[in-house]
């Protein structure tokens, strides 16, 4: 056995052998680290320590524009900066900080030995070195600014007292909040709860810890100037003799924040109507110059101040999804390390409703960026590329005159005596609520698209509970697109032509109105002229009277004779059920059958829809753009041509629905007797006086048209919050749709008129349906038989 000694060199040589294979161990472990960082990661870790030589400033960019279809500015950047600083800048809390910070690092080695009161002396030396610059920032900010030094005093001096206001507040109210935590938790309040109380009740708060802007909208040049100079630095001396000087930045502080407005120019406008072409009640030889504000908010939409998650992810998915359709190539959207330059910053402005949110990735811009080189100070610049322009259809004066006509002030869109039977929830004087939709029909352009009462942005910003909490005037409602409303009888045109293409109904065909459509019940399916007079339209009533006259009895059998799947499908037909993607915001689609019922449109109906939907009542519901479309698909000759709203350059949207040729030509004879007939619904208004006057008073041009007088459900609602549901409108809604073109052509244009909860469709809509021709006639779209020579031509 060998001895203790001889085992004293084997265990020895043991153990450096298991230090040896230790040390191995860790060698290949930091080989394989280091193979790892050179090879797989060199690139990127090069790249980062690159980045750590070069500092990059972001330039702004501009939002697209958008313009109208004559090429008029609608929306439009006005490129403009706000200066802000930091809370301990502005209180100079900074010199305090960067004093204290030099004497230490001059005075390291006594510094621990030093008592408060000497500590403070050294930092009071040095401090005026730090205010002088201080003062010297100042002094620049307030040239570029276009003010004066003290004027920035004073701006400092409010924003202090504002925020020492509030960090007040807060710690009282922290205070409050912690002792009434511990009283609930059962634990006495000591001395040291209270002290921690205190500390953590007098933690900053965000305000004293942020910029505040200490000037506001300086214009792009100056916001350039100070861009360049962010980041820069200056060597201070705030000692003496071989003392270290102090390298600070130029501008402590600062944050040149992009405050650029978003310029609607034809927000508010003024707009001449001439007074003699009113109904007489309320006519004048005169012209009045009204002003309307708001004029197509509910199509452009409007901005706010930073982004939501939600549009990072719809940046995002923008991106990955269709990046060839950014504002320029995918390959310029990003910078070469990847980083978006339409990227969403804090303060950036989005797109929030309309069409600049659904235009958002096409109207924002990509910012600029400039690159500096500190080791060798060479500067590369990649120049911002603005947005891009987005034409629209709308004629924006075409719109303002619709909406200037549409103002109460004017009296078209105000109860009047001569508008029919008393409305006990609308007195005399009442403002009316509507729209008017204005289609070109060669094109499916929408040239106006008006929705009343509106609202400005002003008001957006200052008052927006009168805009989205009002319960009758609902201003924030496109009721062009987005409000459900049953057709009426503007819709027995489309029907009549829909029952003879599916050969249920033959135009040599005639229907005998008895005035009630059941043989047993006078009281229930009744034709308008039996309910009001107790007379009816006779045995022998063609297409063309039938809708001259609006009689029910006739559409009541149409109804009857295609059934819920044949009634499903001519809806269909004339587009309810399908959305116009117009991109303004909510759209209706339209609906046949009860809202929320299940299965296809053909089975939710029973046997009284079908005939109720034969004039346009029942479980239907469309939107006045569909009004507009209906009635121009019947000018096409059974061609639909899906509306649109941006012009891009691209060909309309065109499908060719199988119509029974001879029936339209009967629905056009019976629209045109509509409207010129002494006996069509759509020809006069009666005056309370028994007068009557024409409708339409337009010379040199021709009008197609049909009224509906649609029954509609009540408006309630809890207006106090007491839990009490009012009543605040009732009654039927007010319709006019109505095809226009020059005197002896086809017609040229769709014009669809709701007013709500206003009755008679000719008395109350007719009026203002006309002076929507008058309009297109003053904006050059109809002949103006004053000036018989406006459409000649220079021949060459």
């Amino acid at each position: 056995m060998p001895s203790p000694q001889a085992l004293i060199p084997s265990m020895f040589h043991r153990r450096l052998a298991l230090l040896a294979a230790l040390v191995a161990i860790s060698t290949v472990g930091l080989g394989v680290q280091l193979g790892r960082l050179t090879i797989s990661q060199g690139d990127a870790l090069r790249d980062r320590a690159e980045s750590k030589l070069e500092r990059v400033t972001w330039l702004p960019t501009q939002r697209g524009r958008v313009l109208d279809r004559k090429g008029r500015v609608l929306a439009v950047d006005r490129p403009s900066y706000d200066l802000a600083v930091d809370f301990n800048v502005i209180t100079g809390a900074w010199a305090v900080e960067r004093a204290g910070r030099y004497a230490r690092r001059v005075h390291r080695d006594e510094w621990p030995k030093l008592a408060a009161q000497q500590r403070r002396a050294l930092i009071d030396r040095y401090l005026p070195a730090y205010e002088s610059h201080l003062e010297s920032m100042w002094e620049t900010l307030a040239a570029g600014a276009g003010t004066t030094p003290d004027v920035l005093v004073d701006r400092r001096a409010d924003i202090e007292s504002r925020v020492d206001r509030m960090f007040s507040a807060i710690v009282r109210a922290r205070t409050k909040s912690a002792r009434r935590a511990q009283l609930a938790m059962g634990r006495e309040i000591t001395e040291r709860i209270e002290r921690r109380i205190e500390e953590q009740a007098s933690r900053p708060i965000a305000e004293q810890r942020s910029p505040h802007v200490i000037a506001t909208r300086v214009d792009d040049e100056t916001g350039f100037l100070f861009q360049r100079l962010l980041g820069q630095t200056v060597e201070l001396k705030p000692g003496s003799g071989d003392q270290p000087t102090d390298e600070v930045d130029r501008l402590p502080g600062l944050a040149v924040r992009d405050a650029g407005d978003r310029h609607y120019p034809f927000d508010r406008v003024v707009v001449d109507v001439d007074r003699s072409r009113l109904p007489s009640p309320v006519r004048r030889d005169s012209t009045e110059s009204v002003e309307v504000e708001g004029v197509a908010i509910h199509l452009l939409g409007w901005m706010r101040s930073g982004a939501f998650a939600e549009d990072i992810e719809r940046r995002e998915a923008f991106l990955s999804e269709s990046a060839e359709q950014a504002s320029t190539s995918a390959g310029e959207v990003l910078t070469s390390v990847g980083t978006d330059r339409g990227r969403y910053l804090p303060t950036d402005a989005v797109g929030s409703s309309g069409l600049e949110r659904s235009a958002e990735h096409r109207l924002r811009g990509l910012r600029g960026y400039e690159r500096y080189r500190i080791d060798n100070g060479s500067i590369e610049t990649h120049e911002p590329e603005p947005g891009r322009d987005i034409g629209l259809t709308i004629d924006i004066a075409l719109q303002a005159r619709i909406q200037a006509l549409l103002d109460p002030e004017l009296g078209l869109a105000r109860v009047q005596p001569w508008h029919g039977e008393p409305n006990p929830t609308m007195p005399v004087g009442t403002p009316i609520n509507g729209a008017a939709v204005v289609l070109e029909i060669d094109t499916g352009d929408i040239l106006a698209m008006v929705s009343t009462p509106t609202f400005s942005r002003d008001a957006l910003r200052d008052d927006p509970a009168s805009i989205f909490e009002s319960p009758i005037a609902r201003p924030a409602l496109n009721r062009a697109l987005e409000v459900p409303y049953q057709p009426g009888s503007i819709v027995k045109a489309p029907i009549l032509v829909a029952a003879a293409t599916q050969g249920l109904w033959q135009p040599s065909q005639h229907i005998c109105c008895t005035g009630h459509f059941l043989p047993d019940r006078k009281d229930v399916y009744r034709c308008w002229t039996y309910k009001r007079f107790g007379n009816t339209h006779g045995d022998d009533l063609t297409g063309e009277d039938a809708i001259k006259v609006s009689c029910n009895i006739f559409f009541y059998e149409l109804g009857r004779r295609l059934g819920a799947r044949g009634m499903a499908e001519a809806y269909a037909q004339f587009g309810i059920g399908e959305s116009f993607d117009l991109g303004v915001g909510r759209e209706f689609e339209g609906v046949v059958g009860a809202f929320g019922a299940q299965g296809e449109p053909g089975e939710r109906l029973s046997p009284a829809d079908v005939i109720f939907m034969g004039i346009g009542q029942g479980p239907v519901a469309w939107t006045p753009l569909h009004a507009a479309e209906a009635i121009a698909m019947l000018a096409r000759g059974g061609i639909s041509i899906r509306p649109r709203l941006v012009s891009d350059g691209s060909a309309p949207d065109v499908r060719e629905v199988t119509l029974d040729r001879a029936a339209i030509d009967v629905a056009l004879e019976g629209l045109r007797l509509s409207a010129n007939d002494p006996r069509g619904t759509g020809h006069h208004i009666t005056l309370t006086d028994g007068t009557r006057e024409n409708i339409f008073t337009a010379p040199g041009v021709s009008v197609w048209g049909k009224t509906g007088t649609a029954e509609s459900s009540p408006l309630r609602a809890d207006t106090d919050g007491d839990g009490t549901i009012e009543t605040l409108r009732s009654g039927d809604h007010s319709w006019f749709v109505v095809l226009v073109g020059p005197e002896g052509q086809p017609p040229t244009h769709a014009v669809a008129v709701i007013m709500e909860y206003a009755g008679s469709g000719a008395r109350v809509s007719g009026p203002v349906t006309n002076q929507v021709i008058h309009a297109l006639i003053d904006e050059g779209y109809l002949p103006d038989a004053r000036e018989p020579s406006w459409r000649a031509e220079a021949v060459p």
